[in-house]
């Protein structure tokens, strides 16, 4: 039987506009906040799907350094598969002529939505790295992964369910507190999506269809399963449907499934949904159903009712987003609004009128970010046929922290920038931190459904309840170090709806919550991160092994408390992250390796020697 090996681009990676890329709170979701900022970590869950569901063993080897890498290809694989970020393509390339000279017999497959990215000649890959690529791989991915690697490797029969029972997890915590990470798991329901927006990738990828992987039935197992396996009463999952609410039938069966068992109400599931697809739910349907939180794509305040025209039809014909986001935040069903700059309508008049429209939503997470036109999407065609992509468009260009590489209608190079700052420091000096939004929303939502004739309601009221209890302290935390006078003044108006609505919390829980309060209140007096700021990305490489001796995959290495066994596969215990062993980046020509007191390694370049 052929053995596996599942990798993705190796580490460590470049910052974006001074955030690490792979950290998905800190870069972009909840960007900007200082000490209140929360910090995240997702796996690179298409590798750990593909290897439980296929029967050769496999090894999954995340974000490896390069000497992890080349170690790993001594153990002799005939099948290495590579997971593609068109932004880490040049290293794509090398881990391949690598796999080519190290471990010639291997067949190697490239997957992920990067592929797209190989049809392209993009001005700026001037070595031709797209096409060598295309070229050097033996398959391509370009479909739903499972049945493409079960044919590669003849694995039969290969539309066998899909499982989803050993999917590590996604890890939150607050700066400072990794010990304490929120650990939640995802589930994909589908690929794909007919909306069909001029700019989506994972959209055009797909060609504009939807291609389901999961049943409701198959998704509650799943969610049933992480919820024993973590020992909670609540648990929030991710869902991954680029709309799931097109199909009304498919979410109002997950509430069935989910009201039907008790045991099962402290889940709260989060997907992506788009005005058009929501309308047929009220917000009250919506946490019958059992959601928890919304991606909805704003994208722009300034073409409402006319956003067919403009390339995202799926705001027409849905709620306005502000009476679509009150609706939400009334029954606690938490928000990620995305926003896009640099569309041929923005203008340096308009753009900060749009960007207010988008604070005044409240979403509690948001994501902003520069148009950028993808190869296979009806933009890239659009900016290639008008001549609007400059001489040094490349694979580097295709993520949410540059402003260069296109002809933006009204705004030069470096136009964009200057409004990406305005937007996130408006999210911070008049929404304040995501935490403030959370408190308020859990609040709202016990108001609205606590007295309601539901008893699943009611218990969705008082989780509702206890989580802005929890959140408490650290709103008093933010309220004694605010951002801005507005920050504090919303601050002061939480509080006074918290004491309406709740009665004191027991002595042992106020105890509890005083010195969270103090705790936190000191570190940001002290303005103090807690966390050391990257200079890198570098996020930890991780092995997890499949169908090598045991029902359960092995882990070691940079995964949290939860995912990973007490002993490695190797049968010696884990010590990560505390013992861990540094693997030297190469350091590029002209530039120097300087060893720090913290004994964290950053490495010099010119304009850190121009600074001193």
């Amino acid at each position: 039987m052929k053995k596996v090996l599942l990798t993705n681009p190796c580490a460590p990676y470049d910052l974006g506009w001074g955030e690490d890329m792979m950290d998905l709170l800190a870069s972009r979701l909840a960007r900007g906040h200082d000490i209140a900022n929360l910090k995240s970590h997702l796996p690179a869950w298409g590798l750990y799907l593909i290897a439980e569901n296929i029967k050769n063993p496999a090894t999954v080897l995340e974000h490896p350094r390069w000497e992890d890498f080349l170690k790993e290809l001594e153990n002799g694989y005939d099948v290495i598969g590579i997971q593609l970020k068109t932004i880490n393509l040049e290293r794509t390339v090398r881990m391949v002529e690598a796999i080519q000279k190290y471990s010639p017999k291997s067949e190697i497959v490239i997957g992920g939505y990067g592929v797209s990215a190989l049809d392209a000649k993009l001005p700026g890959d001037v070595n031709d790295y797209a096409g060598w690529l295309k070229k050097a791989a033996h398959h391509l991915c370009r479909e739903e992964g499972v049945k493409f690697m079960r044919r590669v490797l003849g694995d039969a029969p290969f539309d066998r369910p899909i499982t989803q029972f050993h999917m590590p997890y996604a890890r939150f915590h607050l700066p400072g507190m990794r010990a304490f990470d929120l650990n939640i798991p995802a589930i994909l329901v589908s690929l794909g999506c007919p909306n069909a927006c001029d700019f989506c990738n994972t959209s055009a990828f797909f060609k504009h269809k939807k291609i389901y992987v999961a049943e409701p039935q198959e998704v509650v197992s799943f969610m049933r399963h992480h919820k024993q396996k973590l020992g909670v009463d609540s648990l929030n999952v991710i869902l991954f449907d680029e709309d799931i609410f097109l199909n009304t039938e498919y979410v109002r069966e997950l509430g069935r499934l989910l009201r039907a068992d008790r045991e099962l109400w402290g889940i709260r599931w989060i997907s992506f949904g788009s005005a058009k697809a929501l309308a047929p739910f009220s917000g009250e349907e919506l946490r019958e159903c059992g959601v928890g939180g919304i991606w909805v794509g704003v994208e722009s305040g300034l073409v409402d009712g006319d956003c067919g025209k403009e390339g995202f039809a799926k705001r027409d014909g849905g709620k306005a987003p502000p009476e679509l986001f009150d609706d939400l935040h009334r029954h606690g069903i938490e928000t990620i609004g995305s926003m896009i700059l640099g569309f041929d309508f923005h203008t340096p008049e308009n753009i900060e009128k749009d960007i207010d429209y988008f604070v005044a939503l409240k979403p509690m997470f948001y994501q902003v970010g520069p148009l950028t036109p993808c190869p296979g999407t009806k933009l890239y065609e659009e900016f290639t046929r008008d001549g609007r992509l400059e001489s040094n468009y490349s694979f580097q260009h295709f993520h949410l922290w540059k402003d260069d590489g296109i002809a933006y209608k009204h705004f030069g190079a470096g136009g964009i920038k200057k409004w990406f700052d305005v937007a996130h420091e408006k999210l911070r000096t008049i929404n304040g931190p995501p935490t403030l939004q959370f408190a308020e929303m859990g609040l709202r939502a016990y108001e609205t459904l606590r007295n309601h004739p539901s008893e699943y309601l009611r218990h969705q009221a008082e989780q509702s309840r206890q989580l802005a209890a929890g959140a408490m302290p650290l709103v008093r935390a933010i309220g004694k170090n605010p951002p801005s006078p507005r920050v504090l003044e919303r601050v002061r108006e939480i509080e006074a709806l918290a004491l309406r609505l709740m009665d004191p919390a027991p002595i042992a829980l106020r105890v509890v919550g005083k010195v969270v309060e103090l705790v936190a209140t000191r570190q940001a007096q002290n303005n103090d991160r807690l966390e050391r700021p990257p200079v890198v990305s570098d996020p930890g490489a991780r092995w997890s092994f499949y169908n090598q001796g045991s029902g359960a995959p092995k882990r070691r290495g940079a995964f949290g408390r939860a995912d990973k066994d007490t002993r490695s596969a190797g049968g010696t215990k884990t010590s990560w992250p505390f013992a861990r062993r540094r693997v030297e980046p190469p350091v590029e020509p002209g530039r120097v390796r300087v060893e720090h007191d913290d004994d964290e390694h950053h490495v010099e370049g010119e304009s850190d020697k121009k600074k001193r």
